[in-house]
């Protein structure tokens, strides 16, 4: 199956295929791939490559994988190189798509509003479905960024993401350009065909003893056993610490003081807005002019949502109304805040004037934080601190283990300094790695060449510790024939059944000639002959890739063909039937779709071609390894 993937993963156009992806949420942990030692890369177009656009190619490239074969895809899996050039295919595509959207103004205001809205609307940000700027901050900080240089990002991905989209959004195709492809796709066909079990024919080959071994003899790679590996370990939790956090005096009472006086920050002021853009106008007095107009209009009773669907020169929140969600004084500028920091519910401001436009502001929800009691309180916080203290006595605990480590204690020293208890696993193989520890690292640092016995080693799994080492391997070798002989016999069975099925297709295509096939056919009880009517592309009736093979021949051919399961088809295509046209005309609006589709594809492919003919790459090679 991989093969087949690398197959198909081959240039840019992996990453049209999805002609509009969301967003995704850029931190979805680093990759080993990337020398992080390196800040810049090098350049595509003059756009700066540095490691986080690294990290977002890599992190887009993944989701794009996962929405393509599925949620449960492992990019891991792909070679590195494979995963290498993906990555580095996406991050020319963002940079020279980048350069772009730049040059035609995308990145502005209106782009900038949008990704905060974006943000703002991020689960990962938000607490009890709100946006918590404290969450935010913390996030992004935890992964380089300030607040303000995120927005930035997401602004930068926002309007490659609108250039992207709007290359292939409008295609143009004619009605009877659907009609042909509707017609097209709507054929059937008649066939005869044999089919020669390949499961059943195996089951009659006979195998001697003398071949056997012959086969065993000159294929012996084949029969050798996984080699095996045994280790003990060290698991360590923040469960295991949790009776070690010792509370400080008047810490509960304290921290409740500071809930109490930050009280107010976590109320929520949801706004909406009507902006009228100074570019738009001749001067800003006309520009001014309009605003007061619409706030004459508020006065006399107007509905605010109407008049910013009517007025508003902002195409971001002018459908909804204005709405901007809740208000954030980071996300914000600092005019808006002094506007609506003494309105209530559903009072409108005066006019704010920013920089470029003039904005009128109405406060549409108004939610105060709800205040806890002190006993409501109580086991919060003493939990919380609990939590975050014995994750940090771990992790003091993983400093040591590293420290011993160094100074090449045993794991048996490490345990002994740790007060924790060592557990030894059975023989495992790298293809049944089953044991309790199921982290993909651990399973490579086992089997890994360079690994030493007896020498610890020390991981962190983010949730917990792990000390490992290597205790015992059992060297593959070769595995007798008595044990394998099921095994070695179904093996030359099947390269038998190989066989004789290329000379049984010839001897079938020489009877059907000679008017001898029906005796041939009932002389094999894995040979059988039957023919189907009105087969369509997608029909059960035959593999999936033998109707593929078939609906690309002509009326009249004969051809012979194996499946994916070994099974030989020999197929006679008697009849192509046309569909009505009254059927045609049933299916036009959802071939509409599909065209629509399918025209869109293949001007993102000529589209993706361009991007990387054209595109000015200078990325620095040496951070591309596979160290």
């Amino acid at each position: 199956m991989l093969e087949s993937l690398r197959n198909f993963l081959t240039g840019p156009r992996l990453f049209f295929v999805i002609a509009a992806c969301a967003l995704p949420f850029v931190f979805l942990g680093s990759t080993s791939l990337l020398n992080q030692d390196t800040t810049r890369l090098g350049s595509v177009n003059g756009e700066t490559v540095t490691d986080s656009d690294f990290q977002v190619a890599s992190n887009i490239t993944i989701q794009r994988f996962k929405t393509l074969y599925g949620e449960e895809f492992d990019f891991s899996l792909l070679d590195e190189d494979t995963q290498m050039n993906q990555i580095k295919n996406e991050l020319i595509v963002q940079k020279s798509l980048l350069s772009q959207a730049r040059s035609l103004g995308l990145i502005n205001n209106t782009t900038r509003e949008l990704a905060k809205k974006q943000i703002m609307s991020n689960p990962m940000f938000q607490m009890d479905g709100l946006f918590n700027e404290g969450i935010y901050e913390a996030q992004v900080n935890s992964n380089g960024h300030t607040k303000e240089s995120y927005i930035k990002l997401m602004t930068d991905l926002v309007a490659t993401e609108l250039f992207r989209s709007s290359l292939s959004s409008e295609p143009f195709y004619t009605e009877n350009e659907v009609v042909e492809i509707a017609s097209l796709l709507e054929q059937t066909i008649n066939v005869d065909f044999i089919k020669i079990d390949s499961e059943k024919l195996n089951s009659n080959i006979t195998n001697t003893n003398d071949e056997l071994e012959e086969f065993y003899n000159d294929n012996e790679y084949m029969f050798y056993s996984d080699e095996e590996r045994k280790f003990e370990y060290i698991l360590l939790t923040p469960d295991d610490y949790r009776s070690k956090v010792v509370i400080p005096n008047n810490y509960i009472n304290d921290s409740y003081d500071d809930y109490l006086s930050k009280a107010t920050e976590r109320n929520q002021i949801r706004i909406s807005h009507i902006m009228v853009d100074k570019v738009n106008y001749d001067n800003d007095t006309d520009a001014f002019k309009a605003i007061q107009e619409i706030e004459s209009q508020l006065l006399s009773g107007a509905g605010f949502s109407e008049l910013a669907l009517e007025y508003s020169e902002d195409p971001v929140s002018r459908e909804n109304g204005g709405d901007l969600e809740y208000f954030s004084p980071d996300f914000f500028d600092e005019k808006f805040a002094e506007a609506i920091k003494d309105l209530k519910l559903n009072d409108i401001s005066r006019i704010v004037e920013l920089d470029s436009s003039f904005h009128v502001i109405k406060v549409t929800e108004y939610q105060e934080a709800e205040i806890l009691s002190f006993d409501e309180m109580k086991e919060s916080i003493t939990s919380n601190l609990v939590d975050s203290e014995s994750l940090a006595l771990m992790k003091d605990d993983y400093d040591i283990a590293y420290d011993l480590i160094d100074s090449n204690s045993s794991i048996t020293s490490i345990s002994n300094s740790l007060s924790a208890q060592i557990t030894e696993t059975d023989f495992v193989s790298l293809n049944n790695f089953a044991t309790d520890i199921n982290d993909r690292r651990v399973q490579e640092y086992i089997f890994s060449p360079d690994t030493q016995l007896n020498v610890p080693y020390a991981i962190d799994l983010e949730e917990s510790i792990l000390v490992v080492s290597l205790k015992e391997i059992n060297e593959s070798a070769l595995k007798d024939l008595e044990s394998v002989s099921l095994v070695a016999n179904d093996m030359l069975s099947s390269r038998k059944g190989k066989d004789k099925q290329s000379l049984l297709a010839k001897e079938i295509e020489l009877s059907k000639s000679d008017g001898t096939l029906d005796d041939f056919i009932s002389a094999y009880t894995y040979v059988t002959k039957d023919n189907f009517i009105n087969i369509n592309r997608y029909s059960s009736l035959m593999p999936q890739e033998i109707i593929s093979e078939l609906f690309k021949q002509s009326l009249g051919d004969s051809v012979t063909l194996v499946s994916n399961n070994n099974d030989t088809y020999i197929v006679d295509i008697i009849k192509v039937n046309e569909p009505t046209d009254e059927s045609i005309a049933e299916l036009l609006e959802e071939y509409n779709g599909f065209s629509k589709e399918l025209i869109s594809n293949k001007i993102s492919e000529v589209v993706s071609d361009e991007v990387f003919n054209t595109a000015n790459v200078k990325l620095n090679n040496i951070i591309f390894t596979n160290e």
